[in-house]
């Protein structure tokens, strides 16, 4: 809503990706996004994309960062079945320790989908879009939230806010739930777990019944989903130990 993105050439010769967000109705958002990048050292992680300059006028600001090449979104519907069965695992690898680096540093992204990871030049995954991220305190959790995030891609505790009075619970592994839907879409070009539709997604995602986990023929991949998607939040792994599943050996399995 109210944002814009364009491809703009720095001083020094290097092309940046502007965001474009009208202050009426964004600016919390780029406020926040402006913050958390700021907070993160993102040359210690090739899998955040990198914040560069933060500028604002009357009417817009402008958060400027690194140049990708196009949304995961867009990369899954571009390759055929094949390519994403030989690369999907270090797409997965890729996204899982962008999220790992979040996690150590205390940062909830709290809107993880297809459309807010990033694929550069290289075919490199980058974890974007951290308009509603938050940071936890060092004692703290949990971050207690209202239902923000994308429909079909929120994780079941998220959800149950929209259904009762009061705020839900974001974790960590609320994280991951949305990211065990994101490799399933990897791993089935484009496939969720819970269903083919808005509401039937909402729907088995609230009632823990993931009804299209059997399309993905690799039982590995699918036993690795599973985890990932638990109903129960305490089942999902926290993503530093979802790294070292056997699933994420990539460096055995002929992957680049």
């Amino acid at each position: 809503m109210g944002t814009s993105v364009y491809v703009a050439i720095l001083e020094d010769g290097s092309e940046v990706a502007v965001k474009r967000m009208l202050i009426e109705s964004c600016q919390d958002a780029a406020e926040n996004e402006k913050n958390i990048l700021s907070l993160t050292n993102t040359e210690k992680s090739p899998f955040i994309v990198s914040y560069r300059h933060f500028l604002k006028d009357i009417t817009f600001v402008y958060l400027l960062v690194d140049l990708c090449e196009e949304t995961l979104d867009e990369h899954v519907h571009s390759q055929n079945i094949e390519h994403l069965r030989i690369h999907g695992r270090r797409m997965i690898n890729e996204m899982l320790t962008g999220l790992k680096f979040l996690h150590d540093q205390g940062i909830l992204h709290r809107d993880l989908k297809p459309s807010n990871i990033l694929v550069d030049v290289d075919g490199h995954m980058r974890l974007a879009d951290f308009g509603i991220s938050r940071v936890l305190n060092e004692d703290e959790t949990t971050f207690n939230t209202d239902a923000k995030g994308t429909e079909r891609w929120m994780a079941v505790e998220v959800m149950e806010s929209i259904d009762k009075i009061g705020e839900g619970r974001f974790k960590k592994k609320s994280d991951i739930q949305s990211a065990g839907m994101i490799t399933f879409f990897i791993l089935t070009k484009g496939e969720h777990p819970f269903g083919s539709t808005r509401y039937e997604c909402m729907t088995n995602i609230r009632d823990g019944n993931p009804v299209n986990l059997n399309i993905l023929d690799d039982l590995d991949g699918r036993e690795f989903v599973a985890r990932l998607i638990s109903h129960k939040i305490d089942d999902r792994p926290y993503a530093h130990i979802a790294l070292l599943y056997p699933f994420m050996d990539i460096i055995h399995q002929g992957n680049p």
